[in-house]
């Protein structure tokens, strides 16, 4: 993350100025979220996972957002650690919400469900026998 307190370019301040203009007829909490969903698109154009957009979590749809704010230090070095990992920030914000509430990971909980669905489907296929339509060339042809 920049200091605010850094001189832009001629270019990037030409752009701070268009979007607080884009922005002015909004209030704070409309604005935070246009940048919110600005980030998340940027994020997803430099390929970083985006996980949450339309997932059913082992409890459910993923439809409720939390927020928080912190420090500029805290925040930059939360990015780095996701960027380490391989992750997103709502990945591992989502992970510790997960943690703190259920005492086990969405990632974890989420690999349990997988492999619950896994084990049923096996114990139905033993006891109904091999399951797909002759159409498919399953098995059961």
């Amino acid at each position: 993350m920049r200091d605010t307190h850094e001189k832009l370019s001629r270019a990037e301040a030409a752009a701070v100025k268009a979007i607080q203009a884009a922005l002015a007829d909004l209030d704070a909490e409309q604005a935070e979220r246009v940048l919110a969903r600005v980030q998340d698109q940027l994020d997803e154009a430099a390929g970083m996972p985006m996980f949450a957009r339309g997932i059913a979590g082992p409890l459910g749809k993923l439809d409720f957002q939390l927020k928080t704010k912190v420090d500029e230090a805290t925040a930059e070095q939360f990015r780095r650690d996701c960027v380490l990992k391989g992750t997103d920030t709502s990945a591992e914000l989502r992970d510790a919400i997960y943690v703190l509430t259920w005492k086990r990971s969405y990632r974890q909980m989420v690999a349990e469900k997988l492999m619950h669905d896994d084990q049923s489907a096996s114990r139905l296929q033993s006891l109904i026998g091999p399951f797909g339509a002759p159409e498919s060339g399953g098995p059961a042809r």
